[in-house]
This record gives structure tokens, sequence and C-alpha cells, in this order.
């Protein structure tokens, strides 16, 4: 369970990362498209990996060097997870797995490359947005169910 727990707060640095720099992102010169594109699907999507290194540098002050090792790292990411979701040979659990494991070896990947500040800064941020992320699914619960469940 508590393995379940930091895989889902791991996706959701990544998943929500670029979401969630976006709003603190106000240059009128990156591509309008990238966020609302993120939006239109759940799985699949394309998220803006200058934008994750950008909101990562910024959260964990990152150093030049640290930017450019990081970058390959999210891609690698994004093109194993994306061809992991095309494979329509996997069940719902193996891609599930699948997944989990990328991303563990992502975040592996990513803590060598930071210091031990930084690490305790990603671990402290990736448990805030696991946190934001349980409450907006327990409000989507409490929303779905309020009118019928409140009454029983």
């Amino acid at each position: 369970m508590k393995r379940q727990m930091m895989v889902l707060a791991l996706s959701s640095i990544f998943g929500l990362g670029a979401a969630l720099a976006a709003p603190q992102t106000q240059d009128p010169t990156q591509d309008p498209n990238t966020a609302p594109q993120a939006n239109v699907e759940r799985h699949g999507h394309r998220p803006d990996l200058n934008r994750e290194v950008q909101m990562l540098t910024k959260r964990l002050n990152l150093t030049q060097d640290q930017q450019t090792q990081i970058l390959p790292i999210l891609t690698a990411r994004q093109q194993q997870m994306e061809s992991i979701w095309k494979d329509s040979s996997l069940s719902k659990k193996d891609r599930h797995d699948k997944m989990a494991a990328v991303r563990e070896q992502t975040d592996s990947q990513l803590k060598a490359v930071l210091n031990d500040t930084q690490k305790a800064q990603y671990d402290q941020l990736r448990q805030q947005q696991h946190e934001r992320m349980q409450q907006r699914h327990q409000e989507k619960q409490n929303g779905g169910t309020q009118g019928t469940a409140s009454n029983s």
C-alpha cells in the first residue's frame, strides 16, 4: 500500500507538474496550445517537458548542469509511457505495473542528479502534489455522490 502511494505520488508530480507550473508562467512567447492539449486526453498526451524542467528548476533550484541531465530522463520516461499506453496486448494491471516501474526508475534517475537538500525538497513536492490529488479525488467522489449518499 505504501509503495502504491509512492507510485501515485510520483505519477502526480510528473502528470501535474506542467499544470501546476502553467499559472506561474506568464511568458506569452510560449506555445499557447501546450496546456489545452494536455487537458484533451487523460492518457497519451504529450506534456511539455521543458516546462516540467522549468518547474523543477524553480522549486528545487536546479543548476544548468542538472537541468541538462534531467531533460533526457523525462524524455525517456515520456517515450516509455507512450509505448506502454499504446501496447494493446497488455492487461490493465500489466499496463499499470509497467507504468509504475517506469515511474520508479525515473524517480531513481532524477534523485541521482539531485543533492541531498534537493532530494528532500523533491520528496516534499511529491507529497504535496499527492495530497492535492487525493483531495481532488475525494471532492470528485463527494460531488458525484452528494445528492444520493447523504440521504441514506
